[in-house]
């Protein structure tokens, strides 16, 4: 008789369980090897004045567990410690994001975070005796020896952040909200989880060594020194007991709140959400597509820009990159930048998205347009699927307004406002076309090199926008899929806008341009 092969998942979920038992079983064997070195050394020493035994500590602490106090004392203790946890992590992290953003707060706190950093507990504690009542001792010696550490750990995530990924940002107009959601929470996440799990044990510490010296009413600190004054050494160590088992249990439990604190991927949009939920018109009095015009409804028309540089120079450092460059860009038309790397393409175009600014001369755009740009990197967002990224355009709300050619020529354009349901039917219409359909699930680290940058020129092209800036777009495609992207893509997604393509290849100059342009 053929014998049944177990499933792949069912050994899998056994050698799980057998490596937890595995786990615990050695754990258990350390503490009775401990409990045994403590049972001889109180035998060796025969006084429980100087160590009681494990057994005597066990049954002070059943005797401690009848009393109405105990649970008492623990309760304020815990709740010390956790209020004094909120307020350093609420303040570590407020000043963290205020010493981000200005430099001089960041030098104005350096000094103090350094002195608490380095000052040991017991000194505040025994001046913050001398300020304040007993009760709060503790909670404020706690916040002054946690708050070093939230603010550390945030500050240094939030330095952390990418700058590419803020001047995507940047470019694609997300608000405060957007960033915070899209770029500084993923990446703080580790920063979060190692502060919580640091001030946890380092709050219990700080908590109860307060307690001892202020002696507040109710505390775990208060019966500690009793015990010490009456010389009740068993009673001593049933509360380092219950305090160290309190310690690890609120450790674990932090640990295990943590892990569910994750950005985890998954197979759907977190954009999609978001997308929909947002009204179904602009703010300003906007009408459906062929009903009302863009003068009417009071927004602004946008328009190719028209773009002219003139004069500019960029330097960085002792090396000049560009010197008293003019330039001409026709609204409407695709314009190639042509010239050997290193002569300044990028540089020329990062100023003309407002990234960086020249030293001098002037860069004048005339009317109002929508901006998109395609980096020589992909600067897709790690912790977003590709559908995702292709949608992130769309999160800033002029970039969903549509203008409709109207059915005479002598009438304006129509506004139309672009629906979650239409934004979806743009994104997979894109990736199809950049053959990026059976991806639109996977986290950028999933895609190959080509696929990435396939990724990044369908988010450019996404978002209703009359400028373009397009960096290198065909750089690691082969010549078959290339042909293939033109072919769909490039004189739907370019007409009627100014295009700045940045190459090196003449053959993307004579196929794609309308003029070219040597650097």
């Amino acid at each position: 008789m053929k014998q049944r092969k177990k499933s792949p998942s069912g050994a899998g979920m056994k050698t799980k369980t057998e490596h937890r038992a595995k786990q615990a079983g050695r754990w258990i064997a350390i503490c009775l090897f401990w409990l045994a070195i403590w049972q001889l050394g109180a035998t060796l020493v025969g006084s429980s004045l100087l160590l009681p035994s494990p057994w005597e500590t066990v049954r002070t602490l059943g005797k401690l567990a009848g009393e109405s106090s105990f649970y008492r004392n623990i309760a304020w203790t815990m709740l010390r410690c956790v209020l004094a946890m909120l307020l350093s992590f609420a303040a570590g992290a407020a000043c963290a994001w205020l010493a981000y953003r200005h430099r001089w707060i960041r030098t104005l706190l350096a000094l103090p975070v350094s002195f608490f950093k380095a000052v040991p507990v017991m000194a505040i504690i025994i001046y913050v005796i001398l300020l304040i009542q007993a009760d709060w001792v503790a909670v404020v010696v706690c916040f002054l020896m946690c708050f070093p550490v939230v603010y550390t750990n945030l500050l240094g995530g939030l330095d952390a952040v990418s700058d590419e990924l803020l001047e995507v940002a940047r470019v694609y107009e997300l608000d405060g909200s957007q960033r915070l959601r899209l770029l500084y929470l993923p990446a703080l996440l580790t920063p979060i989880k190692t502060s919580v799990q640091l001030i946890a044990g380092l709050s219990w510490k700080a908590v109860v060594a307060a307690e001892v010296l202020a002696v507040p009413a109710y505390s775990l600190g208060y019966p500690m020194l009793s015990a010490k004054y009456y010389l009740e050494t068993p009673r001593l160590f049933a509360y380092i007991a219950v305090i160290v088992l309190l310690s690890i249990g609120f450790e674990k439990l932090i640990c295990h709140l943590l892990a569910t604190l994750t950005w985890q991927p998954y197979a759907g949009s977190r954009l999609r959400r978001w997308l929909n939920a947002a009204p179904t018109e602009p703010e300003r009095n906007i009408g459906a597509a062929g009903t009302s015009d863009a003068a009417s409804s009071g927004v602004t028309a946008f328009t190719a820009p028209m773009v002219e540089v003139r004069h500019v120079s960029k330097a960085f450092g002792e090396q000049t990159v560009l010197r008293n460059i003019d330039l001409h860009l026709e609204a409407g038309y695709v314009t190639a930048l042509m010239g050997p790397s290193g002569i300044g393409k990028t540089t020329l175009a990062r100023m003309l998205a407002g990234l960086t600014l020249p030293d001098s001369g002037t860069i004048l755009l005339d009317g109002a347009y929508r901006l998109s740009v395609l980096f020589q990197e992909d600067r897709l967002l790690p912790w977003l699927n590709v559908y995702d990224n292709l949608a992130l355009g769309f999160l800033n709300r002029r970039r969903r307004i549509l203008f409709v050619s109207a059915p005479q020529a002598h009438e304006n354009p129509a506004v139309h406002f672009l629906t979650g349901e239409e934004i979806d039917q743009r994104v997979r219409k894109l990736a199809e076309a950049l053959e990026l359909a059976d991806a639109l699930d996977k986290l950028p680290d999933e895609l190959s090199g080509g696929m990435r940058c396939r990724a990044a020129m369908g988010r450019t092209f996404a978002p209703p926008s009359e400028f373009l800036i397009l960096d290198e777009p065909f750089r690691g495609l082969d010549e078959a899929l290339r042909a293939r992207i033109i072919d769909r893509l490039w004189e739907t997604e370019t007409r009627g806008k100014t295009v700045l393509l940045i190459t090196h290849s003449p053959e993307d100059g004579e196929q794609l341009a309308d003029r070219k342009l040597n650097l």
